[in-house]
């Protein structure tokens, strides 16, 4: 009678654990494991590489670990309901530079969409003396998808859309039936095709 008390309470002790763990808002994935967190920050590169990581862990721990050398290979970090994934700067070049860019369209097919920066502008019209601020994206241009076979492929590069991902998406059936947009490139109609393939095909 005695041990059977002892497992059952080992059991909730484990269970409440990982509800714990599963609850929390920040964690980073490594190829090994996964580190649940109560705070988490990061810093990279120029290059877009980890050169420094800092987390609370749940037991309220603190590390923080510099160096590309030593910080942990993380391909994904989740902060508050947003996933962070390591991507190549180019799509046809996977082995060389990396950013860690959010995750727009989770699923069967991933879809990245980012921006290295911006550049505003504010124009005055003369006869009015009204002034108006925009701003338009500069520098590295990233709208990617990520095939199942970890393959990234431009989604705004036409050759890519037609003779690669267009065909890919046809080939559910499901998707072919009930899908009746334009296989635009453009960023919204884009990730909703995206969405609605992997509501569709598993």
């Amino acid at each position: 009678m005695k041990k059977s008390i002892v497992v059952v309470l080992m059991a909730v002790v484990s269970f409440a654990g990982i509800s714990q763990s599963v609850k929390s808002d920040y964690y980073f994935v490594t190829k090994q494991d996964t580190v649940f967190c109560q705070k988490l920050s990061y810093s990279t590169t120029n290059q877009g590489f980890l050169s420094s990581i800092s987390y609370t862990d749940m037991k309220g721990n603190e590390t923080s670990i510099k160096g590309k050398k030593k910080v942990p290979d993380v391909v994904t970090f989740y902060m508050k309901g947003s996933y962070y994934d390591k991507v190549p700067l180019k799509a046809n070049k996977p082995k060389k530079y990396i950013r860690y860019d959010r995750r727009q369209v989770d699923g069967k097919l991933k879809v990245y969409l980012a921006h290295q920066g911006s550049m505003s502008t504010t124009t005055m019209n003369m006869s009015t003396g009204r002034t108006t601020n925009s701003s338009a994206p500069m520098g590295s241009y990233r709208f990617f998808v990520k095939m199942p076979d970890g393959k990234y492929y431009q989604i705004n590069k036409a050759k890519n859309m037609n003779k690669v991902i267009k065909p890919f998406l046809l080939a559910c059936e499901e998707f072919k039936n009930q899908y009746k947009g334009d296989f635009s490139r453009k960023e919204e109609p884009a990730m909703e095709m995206f969405r609605l393939y992997n509501s569709l095909c598993k």
